[in-house]
């Protein structure tokens, strides 16, 4: 069975309150709120030539990100 995640903005708690009690009464849904407070790693040069490992997930991140800047929140399907 998929599960179901929900990531509202910090800015939206009344938001997330209703997706609480709407969801409430459903399993393989999650709500919870973006904790995210800035860059986690420090960007550096790369001088050995590997680049980012993490190239995979970039447009899946900048899509997550803009719901949440403009919906309020985001929606994921875990499969």
């Amino acid at each position: 069975m998929a599960q179901h995640l929900f990531i509202v903005s910090r800015q939206q708690p009344d938001l997330f309150s209703y997706l609480t009690r709407e969801f409430s009464a459903e399993p393989d849904v999650t709500i919870i709120v973006d904790r995210r407070q800035g860059e986690r790693r420090v960007r550096r040069e790369d001088t050995n030539g590997t680049g980012n490992r993490r190239q995979s997930d970039r447009r899946l991140k900048a899509e997550l990100e803009s719901n949440l800047s403009t919906l309020g929140y985001a929606f994921v399907r875990i499969a």
